[in-house]
């Protein structure tokens, strides 16, 4: 009786952490347009995979052998193609550039701000993670982004977060930040009343945001990562390990930091910050000092110039300092003018390339002029040869007496 009583109380135990676990709620602006009409429930690796596949700001490719064995390869990568950021079309050129994209985890919501906002926000339920994890976990997530230049250690306010514009945020197309609302109770309050503006850069395909929820219930929870370790040696592991990419699972993430080696942090110096994110170049540099540092004095081929306002900046309101590239004279080598020069004309955001539209252009329209010349030529003679000659070649010749 005491064993039977033992293990009815063990069973209760367990029902009652499983019920007081709750899942994470995650919204998608815009919402996704594939979902199905019930809300799927997916497990913390496939989420975190989704998280790092909108973010990324290479191509993202993973075997995802962090996945557990319990979940079907084919079910997670479909929801990776279903909630994850759409791939560029082939053979298209766009007019405008992609949406930025920006991930904000909210931790700590209490059940009642998770009823509201889904009574708000319940048509951009993309779906739900059924094992949220701990707030270690959490801040091992966010340590991941820092190290891939997606995220950084002093963050912005909210309002200023949901602004794709805001250079003073933004170091790339893409963003992660993450709010605690139990010691900052005023950033639920402050997404609610900013929810039109988000719903305007959305709509003008400005911004997609994946908003996740996590509840109170979930920072003390026994999952101390959102990536699963790889089974090493078992059949469902060589069946994945298809690839040659080693996938990182938050806890090799954290040993890696620059913080843990001795490295200096990204907040230390934004030229190692440059260093990490290659190709990270705002539209706009806010001071003139800010442009020379991180795009090394446009190259060596321009200087920085302000867009809109007066060429020392003093007009605040229109500060917008931008590289103005310029030619560059290269002589022969033994310095004279007779022996001749050429000229190189740069482009790019920091003047990093070379200009070569005049010679494509040059060497494009001769060849299409001498293709045209050469297929007209063929089509004269052809029409020249198809002509009739006459029946009697001498008939206007008389004969002299």
């Amino acid at each position: 009786m005491r064993f039977s009583a033992g293990l009815t109380a063990a069973a209760l135990s367990g029902l009652a952490a499983a019920a007081s676990q709750q899942s994470a709620d995650v919204y998608m602006f815009p919402s996704s347009s594939r979902a199905s009409a019930e809300t799927p429930s997916i497990p913390k690796e496939v989420a975190r995979h989704i998280m790092l596949q909108r973010t990324s700001r290479q191509r993202y490719g993973s075997d995802l052998r962090d996945i557990p064995s319990s979940i079907d390869i084919e079910t997670a990568v479909e929801h990776l193609t279903t909630f994850g950021k759409s791939p560029l079309p082939l053979f298209t050129h766009a007019d405008k550039a992609d949406a930025s994209q920006l991930v904000i985890i909210l931790e700590g919501a209490a059940a009642d701000q998770s009823s509201r906002l889904r009574e708000k926000l319940g048509h951009n339920v993309a779906f739900t993670i059924s094992d949220p994890p701990s707030a270690t976990a959490n801040n091992q997530l966010m340590a991941h982004f820092q190290n891939m230049g997606v995220a950084s250690p002093e963050q912005c306010e909210l309002p200023l977060v949901i602004n794709p514009f805001e250079t003073d945020c933004w170091t790339g197309p893409s963003s992660v930040v993450k709010y605690d609302l139990r010691t900052s109770p005023k950033t639920y309050d402050s997404l609610l009343e900013n929810l039109s503006r988000l719903e305007k850069f959305v709509a003008d395909g400005d911004l997609e945001v994946l908003l996740v929820l996590l509840p109170e219930s979930s920072r003390s929870s026994k999952l101390s990562q959102w990536g699963g370790a790889a089974v090493a040696g078992t059949g469902a592991s060589l069946q994945r390990r298809r690839g040659t990419e080693m996938v990182l699972t938050d806890h090799d993430i954290q040993k890696s930091t620059p913080a843990a080696n001795g490295m200096p942090t990204a907040g230390s110096s934004s030229s190692s910050s440059a260093a990490r994110r290659p190709g990270a170049i705002p539209k706009c540099f806010s001071t003139l000092e800010g442009c020379i540092k991180d795009t090394n004095s446009c190259s060596g081929h321009g200087e920085c110039v302000n867009k809109y306002g007066t060429a020392n900046g003093t007009d605040e309101s229109h500060s917008c300092f931008v590289c103005a590239c310029k030619a560059t004279v290269v002589k022969a080598p033994d310095g004279r003018e007779s022996s001749g020069r050429k000229t190189v004309r740069w482009g790019g955001d920091m003047c990093q390339k070379e200009d070569i539209s005049v010679q494509f252009w040059l060497i494009a329209g001769f060849t299409i002029t001498i293709v045209g010349a050469v297929t007209f030529a063929i089509g004269l003679l052809f029409n020249v040869g198809e002509e009739k000659l006459p029946g009697v070649i001498g008939a206007g010749v008389s004969r002299s007496k």
